[in-house]
């Protein structure tokens, strides 16, 4: 009966984890609302659109908020905002999704990857500072995972060597750091609404910041054509392109917004069972999180694995016995950024662009793909506490018959 489901026993769990995206009556009742006006999209500044990007400002604790058509967009356009281009460049981490590297060097810049903290995933300050050259002139700090950076630390590097940081809050809707949401902090953060965060209408993003002309700039110029506020709509003052995020998306976003702090708190709530049943079987460890990060997002449960707790087990024979148990999870990323295909090791420059890229040597982004990370997804965490016992039982069973696992292959 003990048996672990990959060598013919029982499963665990036979019963599904939530699924993600949700939706309830209200996501209809806001997107009929949409149906029944003539402003479906082709604007930024709609009614709905507008509404959610007032709310979402005040939620994260930041002015104002620009609706945009991804995190990526966001993330490029506050670069083209800052002048950074061409020559330039900018610091990303190496343990992301493609999309924060992707966002300078469509804006023509060059990134650097830096490694993360093994404990936090996040980029810490002496990465960066490391890795800075008299090129650099941004860097783009991810909140991975819903754990907030070390902020003060960042920020120091920057205000030291006149760098500007545009915080990627892909993973981050209601992290906080220090009692304040991280959309909140200097100088610009940029959101996301794909269809697996947190927040989601499918697609989508938005920045937040406290600047009035770079909201503007960002709002009625970069992301509409190159227009300027309180100007005519056919003088184009500046290259830029159409992102806006349209009614019937502002419309979902809304009424996902309703219910983002009751399925926050239930994540928090099993997270912190989760952890607790973690750590009193080893091997599998718990996230940490640091003092400064007084609100965790649990984007992603970021668990650690130590394959000598489990008798060597390899990290992929571990996740293929979890997943047989019925415990989706997953090892993250199989290489850093730079291990992609369209990163050129040889000549240091990206396929299909003329941008260049380096990485500084990233051993915990390597061990973080090889065999430390193991991730549990946001979904996950909106079961009830018993399916949390399901997870730790099915580690404690996995960890009982390694050696089996082993010898079995």
């Amino acid at each position: 009966m003990d048996k672990p489901a990959l060598l013919g026993g029982t499963p665990v769990r036979t019963a599904p984890y939530p699924a993600w995206p949700q939706s309830d009556g209200r996501d209809m009742k806001y997107l009929n609302e949409v149906l029944e006006t003539s402003r479906w999209g082709g604007t930024i500044h709609g009614p709905k659109v507008t509404a959610f990007c007032q709310t979402w400002a005040r939620y994260s604790d930041a002015r104002f908020g620009v609706g945009l058509t991804s995190c990526t967009a966001g993330m490029e356009l506050a670069l083209r905002a800052f002048d950074i281009g061409p020559g330039d460049e900018v610091i990303v981490p190496s343990y992301t999704f493609i999309a924060t590297a992707v966002a300078p060097l469509t804006a023509g810049a060059d990134v650097v990857f830096v490694d993360i903290d093994p404990k936090t995933f996040c980029i810490p300050p002496e990465a960066v500072e490391a890795a800075i050259t008299p090129r650099t002139k941004a860097l783009i700090p991810v909140h991975f995972a819903g754990h907030t950076c070390d902020v003060e630390g960042l920020q120091k590097v920057a205000r030291r060597h006149n760098l500007k940081i545009v915080w990627d809050c892909a993973h981050a809707h209601t992290t906080e750091w220090r009692g304040k949401k991280v959309g909140g902090l200097k100088q610009v953060a940029s959101y996301s609404f794909n269809h697996a965060k947190n927040l989601t209408c499918g697609e989508g993003g938005l920045v937040t910041t406290d600047d009035p002309d770079l909201a503007d700039l960002l709002r009625y110029t970069l992301s509409t054509f190159g227009r300027q506020k309180d100007r005519p709509w056919y003088e184009h003052h500046r290259l830029g392109f159409a992102h806006p995020l349209i009614e019937f998306q502002a419309a979902v976003l809304m009424g996902q917004f309703e219910r983002l702090e009751e399925q926050s708190r239930r994540r928090e709530e099993n997270a912190r069972a989760l952890s607790r049943g973690l750590s009193e079987i080893g091997g599998l460890d718990p996230p940490y999180i640091a003092p400064d990060a007084t609100r965790h997002g649990w984007h992603i449960f970021m668990a650690t694995y130590r394959p000598e707790a489990f008798d060597d087990l390899p990290k992929g024979t571990f996740l293929k016995a979890m997943n047989a148990e019925g415990i989706p999870c997953g090892g993250g990323y199989q290489f850093p950024l730079y291990g992609n295909p369209m990163f050129d090791r040889g000549t240091g420059r990206v396929n299909g662009g003329h941008a260049k890229f380096r990485a500084m040597p990233c051993p915990a982004a390597e061990w973080a793909c090889k065999e430390g990370a193991v991730l549990f997804s946001q979904s996950t965490l909106l079961a009830g506490p018993d399916d949390m016992n399901d997870i730790v039982t099915a580690v404690a069973r996995v960890k009982k018959h390694a050696k089996e696992l082993l010898s079995a292959g």
